[in-house]
C-alpha cells in the first residue's frame, strides 16, 4: 500500500510539472532566435545626449548607446530599429513588449530589477565632488562640516546627495540646467563643493577650460561617491539573449572601446553647443 501511494505520489508531482510548464510565459521562448528570425533588433532610448538622441539635423538617432547597438545588430545579421521613448515609460514600454531591449544610460538599481533583468555594467557611473581650488580642501571628511556650502542644480540627485552624505554641510539649490552656472559658484568661491558626473566633468573640461582649471576633483574615477552600474535591460526570463548581451559587453569593455566611444561622443557634444 505504501508503495502505491508513493507512486501516486510521483505521478502527481509529474503532473503538476507538466501544467506548470505549459503555463509558463511566453517571453520564455528564445528570444534571440526570434529576433534573427524577424531581422530586426529593436531597442527602446530615452533622449539623454550623448548616449543617446536624435541628431539635430537628421532627427536619426546616435551616440555611444546607439553605436553599441549597431555592433549588436550586426552580429545577430540583423537590423537596428530604435524605438523612441521617455524615461517615465521606458520600463512600462519593455514589459510590453514594444521593443527587445532598453539600450540608454539606465542604472542598474535594485528596485529596477524586480520587473526586469540588467545586463552587467557597461559603465560605473557616480559622482566626483569638486571644490574650490583655493577652499584649502583636500578629503572627503573635511566636507561635513558647517563651514562648507555646496552646490547644486535644483530637484536634482547633485542638490539630495550632498544632504544624505554631508547633513553637517549647507547646501544651496540653483535653478537653472547649465552646468557651468552652478559650478562656475564653486569656481568663483561663492561655494565651497558640488556632486558632477564623470561624463559631465569631461563635457566642462572640453567646453569650459579656463573654468575647469579653477576646481580641484578630490576623488577620482575609482573612488565615485553613490556608484551605481549603467546597464541594459531586457524583460525577465530569457538567460541565452541575456547571456549574449553579457558576452558582448564584457568584450566592449575589455577592449576599452566603451571609454574610447564615451570620448568620442561627449568631444561631439561640446563642439555643438
Amino acid at each position: 500500500m505504501k508503495a502505491l501511494m508513493r507512486r501516486l505520489g510521483l505521478a502527481k508531482l509529474l503532473l503538476a510539472l507538466v501544467v506548470a510548464l505549459a503555463a509558463a510565459p511566453s517571453f520564455a521562448a528564445d528570444l534571440l532566435k526570434e529576433i534573427k528570425d524577424r531581422g530586426v533588433f529593436r531597442v527602446g532610448m530615452a533622449e539623454s545626449p550623448p548616449w543617446q538622441s536624435p541628431n539635430p539635423t537628421s532627427g536619426q538617432y546616435e551616440g555611444f548607446n546607439v553605436d553599441l547597438a549597431q555592433q549588436v545588430a550586426k552580429i545577430l545579421g540583423v537590423r537596428l530599429e530604435v524605438v523612441p521613448a521617455t524615461w517615465a515609460t521606458i520600463i512600462p514600454g519593455l514589459e510590453a513588449s514594444q521593443y527587445d531591449a532598453v539600450f540608454a544610460n539606465l542604472f542598474a538599481t535594485p528596485e529596477r530589477a524586480i520587473v526586469v533583468d540588467f545586463t552587467e555594467p557597461y559603465f560605473t557611473y557616480g559622482f566626483h565632488i569638486v571644490t574650490n581650488a583655493k577652499s584649502g580642501i583636500t578629503s572627503l571628511e573635511a566636507l561635513n562640516s558647517s563651514k562648507v556650502t555646496f552646490v547644486g542644480e535644483s530637484g536634482t540627485v547633485e542638490e539630495s546627495y550632498p544632504k544624505e552624505l554631508y547633513p553637517q554641510a549647507n547646501v544651496r539649490g540653483v535653478v537653472t540646467n547649465d552646468i557651468a552656472t552652478w559650478i562656475g559658484e564653486v569656481a568663483s568661491g561663492q561655494a565651497d563643493a558640488a556632486f558632477i558626473d564623470p561624463g559631465t566633468l569631461r563635457l566642462l573640461q572640453l567646453r569650459s577650460p579656463a573654468l575647469a582649471k579653477r576646481i580641484n576633483v578630490l576623488n577620482g574615477e575609482d573612488a565615485l561617491v553613490k556608484p551605481v552600474g549603467l546597464a541594459y535591460a531586457i524583460r525577465p526570463g530569457d538567460q541565452h539573449f541575456l547571456n549574449f548581451l553579457n558576452t558582448f559587453i564584457r568584450d566592449v569593455v575589455r577592449s576599452g572601446e566603451n571609454v574610447k566611444l564615451r570620448d568620442k561622443w561627449f568631444e561631439e557634444l561640446a563642439k555643438r553647443k
